[in-house]
C-alpha cells in the first residue's frame, strides 16, 4: 500500500500553519495527528514521525505531520508560545484536518511537551479516538517536587557529553545548532509558575472521563520515567481510564537508536490496531 504526501496548511489564531498530509491510496476512516515536543518540529526526533507516517500510511491510516506556531516553517513567535497556544493549534489542526479528509476517528500522537498538548486537547475534544504518549511528562499535581532539579542536571550532564565530541563543534560552527535553545534548557527555571499548574490541572480534571484508549511509551533511560510513569499508572487506574504502559529498557527520553524508535513503532502500530481499529469493528 502507497500513499501521498502532499503540502498542508492551515490557520490558527491568525496565523498560518504548515505540516504534510499523508493520505494513503486505499484509506481507513483513521487518522492520525502528530505533535512534536516544545523544541522540535514536524519531523519528530532523529525523523520519528515521518518515519512512523509512512509506516501508518501502509496500514491505510492517514496522518498529519505540522509545526506549531513559531517552530519550522509555521508562522508565530517561538519564545512568546505557551502549552495553552499549542493546544489551540492543535485544535484548529484537527478540525482542518477532518474537513479536508471526511475522517471521523483521530489519534493524536505526542512526544514530550506534545504530550501534555494531547491531553490539554483530549480534555476539549472527548470525541477522540485515542492518544498515544511518548517519554509523556507528568503535568499540574503528578508533577514531582524535584522534577525540575532532576531535569536540569540530567541537561547538564548530556550537554557536557556532547561538547566533548568533534560532531558537536562542528555542528556548533556551521550554525546547525539552535544554541537559545540550549541556553534555555540549562538557564532556565522549569518550575511551573502557579498559573501554569492550575491550568494543567484544569485539563487533567476535564481528562478524568477520557473514554477511549490511552498508550504510555517510555524510555527506561530517561531522568523522568520512573516519576511519571507512576504517577500517570496511578491517575489512569484512579479513574477508569483504558490504558497500558510499555517501556524500553535503557532507551532516552527521544529514543536515539534504531531498535528503540523501531520498538515505538512497533508498540504504537500494534496498539493501533488492536485498541483502536479492532474496537471500532475493523480489521486490522
Amino acid at each position: 500500500m502507497t500513499a501521498t504526501e502532499v503540502p498542508f496548511a492551515f490557520s490558527s489564531s491568525g496565523l498560518t500553519l504548515r505540516g504534510l498530509l499523508h493520505r494513503p491510496d486505499r484509506p481507513r476512516d483513521l487518522g492520525v495527528l502528530f505533535l512534536h515536543g516544545w523544541s522540535g518540529n514536524r519531523l519528530g526526533p532523529h525523523r520519528l514521525f515521518v518515519h512512523q507516517a509512512r509506516r501508518l500510511a501502509a496500514m491505510g491510516v492517514f496522518s498529519l505531520r505540522f509545526d506549531f506556531r513559531g517552530r519550522g516553517e509555521s508562522e508565530g513567535e517561538t519564545f512568546s508560545t505557551s502549552l495553552e497556544d499549542m493546544v489551540t493549534d492543535t485544535l484548529c489542526g484537527l478540525e482542518a484536518f477532518q474537513r479536508e479528509t471526511g475522517l471521523r476517528r483521530i489519534v493524536l500522537v505526542g512526544i514530550c511537551s506534545g504530550c501534555k498538548v494531547a491531553i490539554g486537547a483530549a480534555a476539549q475534544r472527548p470525541d477522540l479516538a485515542g492518544l498515544a504518549l511518548w517519554s509523556a511528562e507528568a503535568m499540574g499535581p503528578l508533577r514531582a517536587p524535584t522534577q525540575s532539579v532532576r531535569k536540569t542536571l540530567w541537561a547538564l550532564r548530556a550537554y557536557a557529553r556532547k561538547l566533548a565530541t568533534l560532531e558537536t563543534w562542528t555542528k556548533i560552527l556551521t550554525g546547525r545548532v539552535q544554541t537559545r535553545f540550549v541556553r534555555k534548557a540549562l538557564m532556565t527555571d522549569e518550575r511551573p509558575t502557579l498559573n501554569e499548574i492550575r491550568r494543567e490541572a484544569a485539563w487533567l480534571d476535564a481528562f478524568r472521563s477520557f473514554q477511549s484508549p490511552v498508550l504510555f511509551v517510555y524510555g527506561g533511560n530517561d531522568p523522568d520515567t520512573a516519576a511519571a510513569a507512576r504517577a500517570y499508572a496511578a491517575f489512569c487506574t484512579r479513574h477508569g481510564l483504558m490504558w497500558e504502559m510499555h517501556e524500553i529498557p535503557e532507551a532516552n527520553h527521544s529514543f536515539y537508536s534504531l531498535r528503540w524508535s523501531g520498538e515505538v513503532m512497533d508498540r504504537t502500530e500494534r496498539w493501533i490496531g488492536l485498541r483502536v481499529i479492532r474496537s471500532d469493528g475493523e480489521s486490522p
